[in-house]
């Protein structure tokens, strides 16, 4: 008989020797499979960087949705329209306006205001009215023989007016009352109305040609 050991060769023992050895552990082995995915996953062309690499490109884009909006330049206020301009604008035609409505009523109610010096004169058929008093306003009428008034206070230019014989506003016994505008009451060519109104007349008879 040889001298080598002699092998079992029952199935029976050589199921009870597998059983007794120690299983490989699995989780040793399948660590360093599963590190060497993680670290290649996403690194290939065009695929997403899924690590926390400081080198990886997050997914999506990296530009902003909205355009930034620059702000709009203050427009610069016109010098015509700044309010102080305004103002003293307003304020300038106010005294403008009340300087002339005080200066109306100065004339108006200004009892110095009298006629003095009329005279008349006709020239070409027509009758020429003069006479001397300040720069004020001034009612022409013309009073017919029969007494009638009629006013020609709208021929008045300053200290004269002119009368067209053409448009038939008198005749040869007309007589022609000149006063300040001031003045109201009846228009008459006596002598006591004439002086209480600041007034005088003259009749057409008088007239120098």
């Amino acid at each position: 008989m040889s001298d080598a050991p002699r092998r079992s060769g029952s199935p029976s023992a050589v199921a009870a020797q597998r059983a007794a050895a120690p299983a490989p552990d699995l989780a040793v082995s399948a660590a360093p499979q599963a590190a060497a995915r993680s670290t290649s996953l996403g690194v290939g062309p065009g695929q997403p960087a899924l690590g926390g690499s400081a080198t990886a490109r997050p997914l999506g884009t990296a530009g902003s949705v909205l355009p930034e909006l620059a702000a709009a330049p203050e427009r610069e206020r016109r010098w015509w329209r700044h309010p102080a301009f305004l103002v003293s604008t307003i304020l300038t035609v106010l005294a403008l306006a009340g300087a002339a409505t005080w200066y109306v009523i100065s004339i108006v109610t200004d009892d110095s205001v009298r006629v003095s010096g009329l005279s008349i004169g006709v020239e070409g058929g027509n009758a020429h009215l003069d006479w001397d008093g300040p720069d004020a306003a001034y009612s022409l009428y013309a009073v017919h023989g029969d007494g009638e008034a009629v006013d020609l206070t709208q021929l008045v230019r300053g200290t004269d007016a002119w009368v067209m014989s053409a448009a038939g506003l008198y005749d040869d016994d007309t007589c022609f009352v000149v006063r300040p505008s001031s003045v109201d009451g009846e228009v008459a060519v006596d002598a006591a109305t004439l002086d209480g109104q600041r007034a005088q007349s003259v009749c057409v008879a008088d007239a120098q040609s």
